[in-house]
């Protein structure tokens, strides 16, 4: 593998989800117009074997390359945002640096393209797109771009694409740090030492729809938050949805195909892999 091979490199981290897995593969295969190649991980580091499992019959059946997290990335009873850095540091360091792929792109295994996506002539221009994310103690006030508060940022990794050559000769870090989420790290490592990197120029918050498709039934949050969280065979399940340029994020994904979050997405990435099919076929008629 090297940088010549013209294609973006999905890393997944998949846990213990298998229904994730299988409409990653879906819709990447069917949404993204650029030249990509997937490879999922499983993060399950030695627990749930029958997950893990499932995943490697899967990614067998569908000539999709996995590759294992070690087992003493479990690492119990640790903060999960500072588990997932830590994986996606081993990926980055021990993977993608030995790989080098022209481009790469980390996704939360329940964030999901729903319609045509290219995002490789934005890389050439700019080496990096994704959500961007703020420390807590210097947000901007609101998603649009007009109010951005200038101070440190960096792309949350559950939505982030990279030019390999951008960031080659940079120490990045995917842990999060102080008020700041996972990925957070990479300001004082990788953007703060970057002059030339305008915050405006990355900026996409605009196009965030935070949905909460099961507010009529959700009352048991904690206040002021009553409404963002619903009872499901009686456990608190958190029922936001992000639609996210072009991706919808599940956030707080679950395995059970019956919960309402996960048949929720089920049908909108069915009927939005549908109606994009119909419009490939029209085209082709045309």
């Amino acid at each position: 593998m090297n940088s010549s091979d013209n294609v973006i490199e999905f890393y997944l981290l998949i846990y213990k989800n298998i229904f994730c897995a299988k409409y990653q593969i879906k819709t990447i295969r069917q949404f993204c117009k650029d030249p990509f190649r997937i490879i999922m991980l499983d993060s399950n580091c030695g627990e749930f074997i029958d997950k893990s499992e499932e995943l490697k019959n899967l990614c067998e059946s569908e000539n999709i390359e996995l590759m294992i997290i070690p087992n003493n990335y479990s690492m119990p009873n640790t903060w999960s945002s500072l588990i997932l850095g830590n994986k996606l540091n081993y990926i980055y360091n021990n993977i993608i640096k030995i790989r080098e792929p022209k481009y790469f792109a980390f996704l939360d295994q329940d964030m999901f393209m729903f319609r045509p996506f290219s995002i490789i002539p934005f890389l050439d221009k700019y080496g990096m797109w994704g959500d961007i994310d703020e420390p807590g103690t210097h947000k901007s006030p609101t998603i649009y771009k007009k109010d951005i508060k200038p101070g440190p940022w960096y792309l949350h990794p559950w939505l982030s694409f990279y030019k390999y050559d951008f960031v080659k000769n940079h120490n990045l870090d995917f842990n999060p740090c102080a008020n700041c989420d996972t990925g957070g790290a990479n300001w004082e490592s990788f953007i703060s030492k970057c002059s030339n990197l305008n915050k405006e120029d990355y900026w996409f918050r605009d196009n965030i729809d935070m949905t909460f498709p099961f507010k009529e039934i959700s009352n048991i949050g904690p206040y002021p938050y009553q409404d963002h969280y619903f009872l499901y065979n009686n456990s608190s399940c958190y029922g936001q949805i992000q639609i996210n340029n072009g991706f919808i994020h599940m956030l707080n994904s679950h395995s059970d195909i019956l919960h309402p979050k996960v048949s929720y997405i089920k049908g909108f990435l069915d009927c939005a892999i549908f109606n994009d099919l119909l419009d490939e076929q029209k085209n082709n008629k045309d």
